[in-house]
């Protein structure tokens, strides 16, 4: 049974979470323009202020009306910020609300969520709130979108005022093979979690998985090794593309990873948030889709891994046994451990995170980039819904989507788990998005 002490530390740590989101939130927005905020840089992403006004409303949903029983705002708020009833290219028409209106509606919500807070109780109150999962989840939701904000940013041809304040704070660059391998071997471990405090529906329940023996990458895959596929006419060669992944590429007509451009000197450089840099080597490659992961995959002779391989590389070891919460344990994540947090403003090289390997010794799987696997996305053995099927159920089985795992630069430590399940349409590049092979053993 928790104690009174237990519960008030759980409190002050959500209302600290909370806090720093909202800071992040109001920090991402403040160097743009009010055309910033409205404009709709690409089809594929929100204007930033419908996001702002989003997270509002879940917020004020979740907290204020679900567990604290208080009426709605404003109804048609909750019709104008449904994701479901208004795709992403439909909502620069909305009659959003302005960075004004979207600012004091967030300030009025967070103002009745503070006494909600103090006010519920954890241990004998409503399943929502048990061990204070609902404030997770509503902490989980904003730094999710605050991920999706900046993909909407990156796609912005010009950002200089953005980007004066995106210092990348990395550790020192450590010498490796990134080509090397760990091998893997055959056997039964726990997939998922059980954890009900902040693990969403779709990451339980815990249950047991045989994998066969496999090999899997070190490191994520680096952009010397992707550099080696592009320049050796890959996005030409239809034999290492699937028939739909052909599709898209010649439909899209792309010849290198979002953000490449090669000079006319054949130099190639990388653009993300209007910063222009020489590509690093020895970083992982970013910005793929799944056709293109497929495609440098048959490119090396190897394949992607399917999810449970992916997940018992990341919380499994020959001395590990029980699954753990971060490849390298259960110590929270530090910039000790792996890139996260928006610290870095993009990927670190590979090798730069030796204390946050596996204890397979598989590094950087936390952090840098999202990382494809081949599995749809499907729920697990025994899988029910809380508290909503629009977050998981709706997604279930469509043939569109696969699994991403891990987690990106961006991801907030909130979010950052072992088994966080992430997914997404297979021709996305504008996501976080990266790559990792695994490799057969007979």
């Amino acid at each position: 049974m928790p104690t009174t002490d237990s519960i008030l530390k759980i409190k002050r740590r959500i209302a600290s979470d909370l806090e720093r989101l909202r800071l992040r939130t109001f920090t991402m927005t403040a160097p743009l323009s009010d055309d910033d905020l409205h404009h709709q840089f690409d089809p594929l992403m929100s204007p930033l202020v419908w996001d702002m006004g989003h997270i509002a409303n879940f917020e004020e949903f979740w907290l204020l009306r679900e567990l604290g029983g208080r009426t709605a705002h404003d109804a048609e708020r909750d019709a104008m910020y449904n994701p479901f009833d208004n795709p992403r290219w439909v909502r620069s028409q909305l009659p959003l609300l302005n960075r004004i209106e979207a600012t004091e509606y967030l300030d009025e919500v967070r103002h009745g969520t503070e006494s909600i807070l103090t006010e519920t109780d954890f241990v004998d109150g409503p399943p929502l709130a048990r061990d204070g999962y609902v404030f997770e989840m509503v902490v989980q939701h904003e730094a999710q979108h605050q991920e999706t904000m900046l993909q909407a940013l990156n796609l912005r041809p010009d950002f200089e005022a953005y980007t004066l304040s995106a210092v990348r704070r990395l550790p020192p660059r450590r010498t490796v093979d990134d080509t090397e391998r760990i091998t893997i071997e055959a056997g039964p471990f726990t997939l998922g979690t059980d954890n009900r405090v902040s693990a969403y529906d779709n990451e339980r329940p815990a249950h047991e998985v045989h994998v066969g023996a496999f090999a899997i990458d070190r490191f994520p895959v680096t952009n010397r090794r992707y550099l080696a596929f592009v320049t050796n006419d890959g996005y030409s060669r239809s034999d290492l593309w699937s028939s739909q992944g052909w599709e898209w590429r010649t439909g899209a007509d792309v010849e290198a990873p979002q953000g490449w451009d090669r000079s006319a000197t054949g130099e190639w450089s990388q653009t993300m948030f209007g910063r222009v840099r020489p590509l690093d080597l020895q970083e992982p490659v970013i910005h793929v889709n799944y056709w293109e992961a497929e495609a440098f995959a048959a490119f090396e002779g190897g394949r992607l891994p399917t999810e449970p391989e992916w997940a018992k590389a990341a919380n499994w070891g020959p001395n590990v046994d029980r699954p753990r919460t971060y490849p390298w344990g259960e110590t929270h994540p530090t910039s000790a451990h792996a890139n996260i947090g928006q610290a870095a403003w993009g990927p670190a090289p590979v090798g730069s995170y030796p204390v946050g390997a596996s204890g397979y010794g598989v590094e950087q799987m936390l952090g840098d980039v999202y990382e494809w696997t081949s599995s749809p996305f499907t729920p697990y053995p025994g899988y029910t819904t809380f508290p909503y099927p629009e977050y998981s159920e709706v997604f279930f089985g469509d043939e569109n989507f696969r699994v991403l795992r891990g987690a990106s630069w961006a991801t907030s430590p909130s979010v950052t788990r072992n088994s966080f399940r992430n997914w997404d349409y297979r021709q996305r590049r504008q996501i976080l998005s990266g790559i990792r092979l695994a490799w057969d053993i007979t």
